[in-house]
């Protein structure tokens, strides 16, 4: 049996500062990263409950791959001030850190009352404000858990937070957009309401990332983007991902490089892997692009193709020796990256069966370009 289920009610078109003057919560706790408060839009927030007379709370300790400890912080703190509202805002990893705390308070207490969590994502990338997933890092470990009760009850898409984002995140965030539109529409729980929004959110990447790229005040690009990446979320937290996520999680904890760049570098050789088994979805896909597409190996191999000359485009490196990883730490690394990969949960759904040797294969191949 497959489900399809929206949980977050999304607002989009309005400011941050509209949709709080219109609330009726009187005790917010926000989690935000630093960079939201130093740019102030903490501050539009506060204001609305501070003019009312109400209470607030700030937790900014955010750092990337929200870590156990920071989230325990967070529980602690959020535990005290008992909020009714919790408002993660900021990049992935604010919402990932707040949807943390939630997921730790009903590991501790099964009849937990959980405050309304509003999620106002910074970035166009990770979706996290529409999903059930949350990524949290154990030392080297870097695993997704995936609850439904961690789905944001609304999430706020104000244009206004995304559009001074620099062109190097906005190329890795756009490029995880692509990545879940992707490993959604092959995965082995897609259904025909996940691939309607997988189809348009790939449509809109291909259109609009590089344009923001390229023209970071285009507001009109940058809202699809912040569109598509909620679209790209509400698909695959219905239908799951697969092994580029599963790699991207492995090699992100191991060698601590930005997701969505990661992403990218490994797109083009999952589908290859995965296209014995979805070869004809990406030639639909392809011809959805208008690529020429009359088989489903010419199909793959032109969308292929369009990804790496996007990934040029973008400026993202072309193999993981870029980055000024050692050979010999990048090959002994791999049994290690391989088993995590393997373990992590998004390699339920992909739709080639894998096992570590062929994990192994994938991130080796993948250290300088032939």
């Amino acid at each position: 049996m497959k489900e399809f289920s929206i949980f977050s009610k999304v607002i989009f078109d309005t400011s941050l500062r509209d949709y709080f003057n219109q609330s009726t919560f009187g005790r917010a706790m926000i989690v935000a990263d630093p960079m939201m408060v130093k740019l102030g839009f903490v501050e539009k927030i506060g204001q609305t409950f501070q003019r009312e007379g109400k209470a607030f709370s700030l937790f900014d300790e955010i750092t990337p791959d929200p870590t156990i400890e920071t989230i325990s912080r967070g529980v602690c703190q959020m535990n005290q001030f008992q909020p009714d509202c919790l408002v993660a805002i900021g990049g992935g990893s604010a919402i990932d850190a707040a949807k943390g705390m939630i997921w730790a308070n009903y590991k501790l207490d099964q009849a937990y009352k959980k405050p309304t969590l509003i999620a106002v994502p910074s970035t166009s990338g990770t979706g996290s404000e529409v999903t059930s997933f949350t990524v949290i890092t154990n030392g080297q470990d870097k695993k997704p858990y995936v609850d439904q009760r961690l789905v944001p009850d609304v999430a706020i898409l104000d244009v206004d937070l995304v559009k001074t984002v620099p062109p190097k995140i906005t190329a890795d965030t756009g490029m995880d957009v692509l990545t879940h539109a992707l490993e959604a529409y092959v995965s082995t729980d897609a259904n025909a309401f996940t691939d309607a929004l997988a189809e348009k959110t790939i449509q809109l990447v291909f259109e609009n990332l590089l344009q923001v790229f390229r023209e970071p005040e285009n507001l009109k690009a940058r809202k699809r983007m912040h569109e598509a990446s909620a679209m790209a979320g509400m698909a695959f937290t219905n239908s799951s991902l697969g092994i580029n996520h599963s790699l991207a999680h492995a090699i992100g904890g191991v060698h601590h490089l930005p997701h969505g760049r990661i992403n990218a570098l490994l797109l083009p050789a999952v589908i290859d892997f995965n296209a014995k088994e979805q070869g004809e979805k990406y030639q639909y896909l392809a011809k959805l692009l208008g690529l020429p597409a009359s088989t489903p190996e010419e199909g793959t191999g032109n969308l292929i193709l369009a990804i790496e000359v996007l990934n040029e485009a973008l400026e993202i490196e072309e193999s993981f020796c870029c980055f000024d990883i050692s050979k010999a730490d990048y090959q002994n690394a791999a049994q290690q990256i391989a088993e995590f990969a393997l373990n992590d949960d998004c390699t339920k759904t992909n739709p080639r069966e894998v096992d570590a040797e062929a994990l192994q294969e994938i991130y080796l191949s993948l250290y300088m370009k032939e």
